[in-house]
């Protein structure tokens, strides 16, 4: 046994603190170790200490214990391997992890950005009430040198800021989604002279609803000057988690987001062009937290740990914050209904006879187009979350193209929401 022990101890090793006054505990835990029944995870050991294991093997690092795992990679996950009909990843010895993916979703996207051969393309779906990672899909026709996609944050966030312009602004008691907005020249000018009020010039006008379905520009910035301070738009964007690091089980980069006290940076950050950066995880995150009133959940993408059948770790939900109130959530899950319904995802979600891909769905969602340059390219920016009545996934994609456009990110929602409720479908919606 003690010789088994050491082998294993090669590529496995077991970390816990020690307190000063332990040297009976360090002989108790050597008489364990010894007596321990062919098992390398120790689990006879019941002593107070956290034990956190960590094995690393075929590219894979992993590290957890009762309570929590984490799971590091030089490549992306393959999410090839399956047992029960869910993906997993098979250590020696019989230990093996199981993922919360969805396979029937992640094979869907994995095959429809390899269809449109997109330059870069990431896809996320998350549980809003859970946090299960329902798919992380990325795909790149410049190689293999681009790794990640999904986790990386250097992504401008574009018009998806939006949101955050208007949750603070109804959080703070300034608007409400029938508010009417007026300014001069079109939906997407945003000047020093259409941003600044002047009634003689300020003939058009919008409610702030409507404003986040077509994503007009200037009606954000014009919000956010008139009630907002860059103190206070900064404020919302940390509770939705930019400037933080994502409690997640794969390293994830940070989403930043910084505005100077300036009429020019509020104007424009308001409005999407901004500072700031976004991850597509992150992006799910934030359309979960809307689609789950308010509350933001961690994102978990490894379900169980287990050794020879035995269960090491079980996902548990974890509520971290509460990011916005259920009353502002929803205000902001109706505004999102208008980019679907009369908005820039109209032609996306409905056919040109005015029927709706997802009959019966509500669906909530907020677009964002950008140019970028890591990697360089036009963004196209979709999430969303459904249905909107009692929302069970919600989605973010993001469509990097160059020089010509392959697809939309909001294409590759309603291709995910297809998938998805297709095979999860509530009994009173249908699905063409």
């Amino acid at each position: 046994m003690e010789q088994r022990w050491r082998e294993y101890q090669k590529r496995f090793t077991w970390h816990r603190k020690i307190p000063r006054k332990t040297p009976f505990i360090l002989v108790l835990a050597a008489v364990i170790i010894s007596l321990a029944a062919g098992s390398p995870f120790l689990d006879t050991f019941d002593l107070s200490q956290k034990i956190r294991y960590t094995i690393e093997e075929n590219g894979l690092r992993l590290s957890f214990d009762e309570e929590s795992a984490r799971i590091e990679s030089e490549t992306p996950i393959l999410f090839k391997e399956k047992m029960e009909d869910k993906f997993v990843s098979n250590f020696e010895n019989g230990l093996s992890v199981t993922y919360t993916i969805d396979p029937l979703l992640q094979e869907k996207m994995t095959d429809f950005f390899a269809k449109y051969k997109v330059p870069y393309g990431a896809f996320v779906a998350i549980s809003p009430k859970t946090g299960k990672v329902l798919a992380m899909v990325e795909h790149s026709e410049k190689g293999s040198g681009d790794q990640h996609l999904a986790l990386r944050a250097t992504y401008p966030a574009a018009s998806l800021f939006k949101l955050i312009t208007a949750a603070a602004a109804i959080e703070n008691g300034k608007v409400e989604p029938e508010t009417v907005i007026r300014f001069n020249g079109g939906l997407y000018t945003l000047t020093p002279r259409n941003w600044v009020d002047n009634p003689k010039r300020d003939k058009n006008k919008i409610t702030l609803a409507d404003a986040m379905g077509k994503s007009c520009n200037v009606a954000f910035a014009k919000v956010a000057l008139k009630w907002l301070g860059a103190g206070d738009i900064l404020h919302y964007a940390e509770n939705f988690g930019f400037n933080k690091a994502l409690d997640f089980d794969l390293p994830v980069q940070m989403s930043q987001a910084s505005i100077e006290d300036t009429e020019e940076s509020i104007a424009k950050t308001a409005a999407g062009f901004g500072n700031v950066t976004l991850s597509p995880l992150h992006g799910a995150l934030i359309a979960s937290v809307i689609g789950n009133d308010g509350k933001m959940i961690a994102p978990r993408i490894i379900e169980k740990i287990s050794l020879n059948g035995r269960e090491l770790y079980n996902f548990k939900i974890k509520e971290l914050d509460t990011c916005i109130s259920t009353e502002t959530a929803g205000k902001l899950k109706y505004m999102m209904t208008k980019t679907i319904e009369s908005g820039t995802s109209r032609h996306t979600f409905y056919t040109r006879k005015g029927r709706a891909y997802l009959k019966d769905i509500t669906i909530g969602g907020k677009t964002g187009t950008l140019e970028g340059d890591n990697p360089p390219g036009d963004y196209s920016w979709f999430i969303g979350m459904a249905p909107l009545e009692d929302p069970e996934i919600a989605v973010a994609a993001l469509v990097i193209n160059q020089p010509a456009w392959q697809i939309k990110a909001s294409v590759a929602a309603r291709e995910a929401l297809l998938t998805y409720f297709k095979s999860n479908r509530p009994k009173t919606a249908s699905v063409q």
